[in-house]
């Protein structure tokens, strides 16, 4: 595969992926362009971006001042002050809600129906029809995907994440990204690794973090 910029990871994408929307949303901001909304083609909705867009994900039930929230809020100020977007799970509760309340009106929560009233106030709301487009969309559709430390739901979107990067191997055309993970699952991909359950090449192009500050230095600058 050909050396590739670190800023490609900015360029203009489009991604489908099965589902259905009931309610889209766009967001601008200086340096990123986002858009969650239906398809064409039935049973499809489409994700489109340009810029610094950042997938956010980690626990719902952790309080604001937990350690992992407080990182997850100070790498949404930096994306802001970047002039990017934030995406999240959007619920008002843990990660998601601490760094919608730092990106306000610059974040994008995907839900599902049956979150609606557990919905955060700050930012723009994407409903899907159900948890599986969700995942899709938090886990490789952006340029960055970030996991921090989290229960079943981030569990997924890890896996899933781990095998939509490991996929470009496969589909050089497919937008390069960059996939951070908490230390918070080396044990656990450890483990699994050992087990014979995940190869170890699958994760070998994920990036580790102990911090925001260890994910910040790895932000390719937008321009």
């Amino acid at each position: 595969m050909a050396n590739l910029n670190p800023t490609d990871i900015y360029i203009k994408k489009k991604r489908r992926s099965v589902g259905e929307m009931i309610k889209p949303a766009e967001i601008k901001n200086t340096n990123a362009w986002l858009s969650i909304h239906g398809s064409s083609k039935e049973f499809l909705l489409t994700y489109e971006s340009e810029g610094l867009v950042v997938s956010i994900n980690g626990s719902g039930a952790l309080k604001l001042d937990h350690t992992q929230c407080q990182e997850a809020a100070r790498l949404a100020e930096y994306i802001m002050k970047q002039g990017g977007i934030v995406m999240s799970g959007g619920r008002k509760s843990g990660i998601m809600e601490a760094v919608s309340q730092v990106a306000k009106e610059k974040s994008m929560g995907v839900i599902f129906p049956e979150l609606e009233k557990e919905q955060t106030k700050h930012g723009k709301i994407v409903i899907t029809n159900a948890p599986t487009p969700r995942i899709e969309i938090l886990a490789t559709a952006a340029p960055i995907i970030v996991i921090f430390r989290g229960g079943i739901g981030s569990l997924m979107m890890l896996m899933r994440a781990i095998t939509h990067h490991n996929n470009r191997k496969f589909h050089p055309k497919q937008p390069p990204q960059k996939v951070f993970v908490s230390n918070y699952w080396v044990g656990l991909l450890t483990s699994m690794i050992n087990m014979g359950a995940l190869p170890k090449e699958f994760v070998q192009d994920l990036q580790v973090f102990a911090s925001a500050e260890d994910i910040i230095k790895k932000i390719p600058p937008v321009k």
